[in-house]
């Protein structure tokens, strides 16, 4: 869709473009192309994509899935998913979701993940895909609750399995979903914390969730004038690729959020610190040498520890009672 196009959707509505709801409508069509192409989108695929806008990306999802397949569509604005659904009627392999894609701070939108199951379970062997061009505000913790979510789908599929062994019922459990991949626009400086190497400035809790779980890469930078109107600084095209077997690792993907974000707090500050502001009257003499003996080094900056390093410290502190919780 060009902007005349684009245009003719918000003026239908009587709407502009919403800073609010962080609208800034990609008109690129070259840009619009690399973007499924990095989410390797397929025919048959199940497509997520949050924040469709006028759905011009819409359009090119549900092209490239054909018949066989499905995008999700799901916006928070009242007004502008109505006119797009309209404008798009033509579109029936596309389903429109009028909901904020996270429920809260540090949950996705249960009628989003129903909404996905239901498409899922539909299609044998579902191709689950997250591509979007997203809201710069919903970026950073839409990617880390769909990593969690992920998490916590496996993990309750393992635990299923497991029951369903020992009952002698069977050998498998089917149902979770997993995003193969991930293809998303983001603020530059977003992208760059997502792949932020140990011991730089942008290495954080982001990153390392993002980098224990699967493989991130910067596909290309985006420069304003792809989009419409065009925001005041560069985005990025990233790719995640969760990996399945790193899931297993970890124990409590929740705990482990809450870790990060207690140490990171107080960055600036030695690890051991850190903790000790996390943990409150938990902290203990016998703690710290449990640190010690796992070789953490507790004089360290939390940004000096390594992705995997970050495994360790949850299997000593991880689970223990937060003195803060609003650090999440």
């Amino acid at each position: 869709m060009d902007r005349r196009e684009i245009a003719e959707v918000m003026a239908s509505a009587g709407l502009r473009p919403q800073h609010q709801f962080g609208q800034n409508f990609m008109v690129d069509q070259k840009v619009l192309g690399a973007i499924a192409d990095a989410g390797e989108v397929r025919e048959g695929d199940v497509v997520l994509e949050v924040g469709p806008g006028v759905g011009n990306l819409t359009r090119l999802l549900s092209q490239r899935v054909g018949a066989a397949g499905a995008v999700l569509a799901v916006d928070i604005d009242y007004k502008l998913m109505p006119a797009a659904q309209r404008y798009h009627a033509a579109l029936t392999n596309v389903h429109w979701l009028n909901a904020d894609v996270l429920a809260g701070k540090h949950e996705i939108n249960p009628e989003v993940v129903a909404k996905l199951r239901e498409l899922c379970g539909a299609r044998a062997g579902c191709g689950l895909r997250l591509v979007s061009n997203l809201p710069y505000n919903a970026a950073s913790p839409l990617v880390a609750e769909l990593l969690v979510e992920m998490w916590g789908e496996t993990k309750n599929i393992k635990q299923k399995t497991e029951n369903m062994k020992r009952e002698g019922g069977g050998d498998r459990v089917d149902g979770a979903l997993f995003f193969q991949r991930m293809a998303f626009t983001v603020q530059w400086e977003v992208g760059e914390r997502m792949r932020a190497a140990v011991g730089t400035r942008d290495y954080g809790p982001l990153g390392i969730l993002i980098q224990l779980l699967g493989d991130v890469a910067m596909v290309r930078k985006i420069p304003p004038g792809a989009f419409w109107p065009p925001p005041k600084v560069h985005s990025g095209l990233v790719t995640v690729v969760p990996r399945r077997e790193r899931f297993g690792r970890l124990k409590d993907a929740v705990a482990l959020q809450r870790l990060l974000a207690g140490v990171f707090s107080h960055r600036r500050q030695k690890l051991l610190n850190g903790i000790k502001h996390y943990v409150g009257e938990a902290f203990t003499a016998e703690m710290a040498e449990r640190l010690k003996a796992a070789g953490i080094d507790g004089s360290l900056r939390p940004e000096s520890l390594k992705v995997e390093e970050f495994l360790v410290l949850a299997e000593v502190v991880g689970n223990l009672p937060r003195r803060h919780d609003d650090t999440t």
